[in-house]
């Protein structure tokens, strides 16, 4: 990506706020402006006020306007960086809005791929990376440009000829800041990728406390966080030091400049003090904004870099939504009709799958790890396509259906168990907040067995729950996510190994919400505990990606296959 494609990726996000920009350069230019006439005026001062002839009037007009001059410069800077701030924070909070917003849309397959921490520095460390240039890089490349050309043409305007050894060193300055870019551009990226993955890490070892400590895995993961760290500040060591390099050859150029200055005006040349001091208060004027040009590069690239990875995530393809018919609710039969499905180009988790479910039926998936249990029910909730095949509901192709139509139809509840640092309530009426009565969200709480421990708590609805339910214990968390499934009151329930994880007692409260929830929808149980789909209308075995028994409890133990084999392992 060069500058070009990254201006034209920015500009959207700065447009809203032209007039605001346009207001900002204009109040730099004319601080900057003043700024580069202070050596002229201070020629000026010194050949009036330490001549012969001493005027009271003289002095205190030079003085008053040195003064303003100085007074109104700063004014306008402070206005210029004031609204730059502005424009700034306004286009970084576009930005993760936009981000945000991209992230609720995109297809489960972009999280498949992508780590929680590579997501999360893309929302804060790249970002922030951009808002440099949009502002304080924009800033200092008009002030220092400006800077550069006005006492340039001054001192050209004082004296040629001494100008003209600036002119001999402009290519060495060129010259250096086009070897570093592309040096410090490859090193940002390197520090880009190397904060996903710490994030990532960081995201692991926080979440895994509990088992790293059970695992004495302290010392493994600290050397893995070091190693990450280290190679961030080598990284940056590389882009600090390349920027280092630059200003320093600067520095030594500049000072080579007002030495041979100092050395020709002294013995060649016949100068006033006025001009002397005009001329080398100009020469030394420009060695900040000369400085500043070629560190603008070191943000510059590195903003760049970020831009890349940002405006990637914008620019993902969201989930495919071409279905314009919509859903009211699901009155007919679903079926799949030779659905195969991979996840890649190598071996189909699921094959040929042919399958109908009739409305309000129970039907419970059971087989072996990777028997494409899970993976059915995510084809059915569209958070994948099929690579073969087809899946309907009241005989229409689930595709042709808008999509926030169709899964409002579908309540689902999942093992690993995902609530939010919210109040109880607001995790009961998730996606609906003060639009759901009070009376659907007790309801809810009384059907799923949470009231008796919802009530006990000092705060009940209004009680916040922390990070993933932490105050609360597993299954008062599980029976949390059912109240939200029960809330939602949707004709399609899917219970993926809703029971797995707890203890026998708490299972037959979980066990008895479900069935409540269970009455008039049609439900599709994941299971492995076998003795939780005893009741389900019809059980349907699966091995390796296919259909291969299906029927009641009964008639499965007849068939002694799989099913009955299963069985006989998990209560011999």
């Amino acid at each position: 990506m060069g500058y070009i494609d990254f201006i034209k990726l920015l500009f959207p996000y700065i447009k809203a706020h032209i007039g605001k920009l346009v207001l900002t350069s204009l109040m730099m230019i004319l601080a900057t402006t003043l700024e580069a006439s202070i050596p002229e005026i201070t020629g000026q001062i010194v050949d009036a006020l330490f001549s012969s002839i001493r005027e009271e009037e003289t002095a205190l007009l030079y003085s008053l306007t040195l003064f303003i001059v100085i007074a109104l410069s700063s004014l306008f800077a402070l206005t210029s960086i004031s609204a730059s701030s502005w424009i700034s924070n306004r286009v970084v909070m576009d930005l993760r809005v936009s981000m945000f917003s991209k992230l609720l849309k995109l297809p489960k397959a972009y999280f498949d791929n992508n780590t929680t921490g590579q997501i999360l520095s893309k929302l804060t460390f790249d970002v922030e990376q951009i808002s440099a240039a949009a502002s304080s890089i924009w800033l200092d490349l008009i002030k220092s440009s400006l800077t550069v050309i006005l006492l340039t043409g001054y001192l050209f305007y004082k004296n040629y000829l001494l100008s003209l050894i600036l002119l001999v060193l402009l290519p060495l300055v060129y010259l250096a800041v086009k070897v570093s870019s592309s040096r410090m551009r490859r090193s940002s990226k390197k520090v880009q990728d190397s904060m996903g993955r710490m994030t990532h890490l960081l995201d692991e070892n926080i979440s895994g406390a509990d088992l790293i400590k059970i695992y004495h895995a302290q010392k493994s993961e600290n050397n893995k966080f070091f190693s990450l760290i280290n190679t961030i500040r080598q990284q940056r060591f590389k882009v600090d030091i390349t920027a280092g390099l630059n200003t320093a050859l600067v520095n030594i150029l500049i000072g080579l400049s007002l030495a041979c200055v100092v050395y020709v005006s002294s013995i060649y040349l016949t100068m006033s003090a006025g001009d002397f001091l005009a001329f080398f208060t100009a020469m030394g004027m420009l060695v900040k904004p000369a400085k500043n040009l070629v560190n603008i590069n070191k943000p510059l690239q590195q903003a760049i870099v970020a831009a890349k990875s940002v405006f990637g995530l914008i620019n993902e393809e969201i989930e495919e939504n071409k279905g314009n018919k919509l859903l009211g609710t699901i009155e007919g039969d679903i079926e799949f009709r030779d659905v195969s499905f991979s996840y890649n180009k190598e071996k189909s988790p699921l094959e040929n799958i042919n399958l109908s479910i009739n409305r309000g039926e129970t039907i419970a998936l059971v087989g072996s790890t990777g028997s494409g249990k899970t993976t059915l029910v995510n084809l059915l909730a569209r958070f994948y396509k099929p690579t073969k095949g087809e899946i309907t509901i009241n005989k229409i192709n689930i595709e042709n259906f808008e999509l926030d139509s169709f899964r409002s139809n579908i309540s689902f509840v999942d093992q690993h168990v995902r609530l939010f640092n919210d109040t109880i309530k607001n995790n009961i009426a998730l996606g609906q907040g003060d639009s759901m009565p009070n009376e659907s969200v007790i309801n809810a709480a009384e059907v799923s067995n949470s009231l008796e421990f919802i009530d006990k708590l000092d705060n009940q609805f209004d009680t916040e729950i922390g990070e993933d339910g932490v105050t609360l214990s597993g299954g008062q968390r599980q029976r949390l996510s059912i109240a939200r499934a029960i809330a939602k009151d949707s004709p399609l329930l899917i219970l993926d190994e809703a029971t797995s994880a707890l203890d026998s007692a708490t299972e037959k409260l979980v066990q008895s919400a479900i069935n409540k929830m269970r009455q008039g929808r049609t439900t599709i149980i994941i299971a492995h505990r076998l003795s939780t789909i005893q009741n389900a209308d019809r059980i349907i075995v699966l091995k390796d990606g296919q259909i291969i028994e299906q029927g009641s409890h009964k008639e499965l133990l007849k068939l002694s296959g799989e099913y009955a084999k299963l069985n006989e392992q998990q209560f011999s």
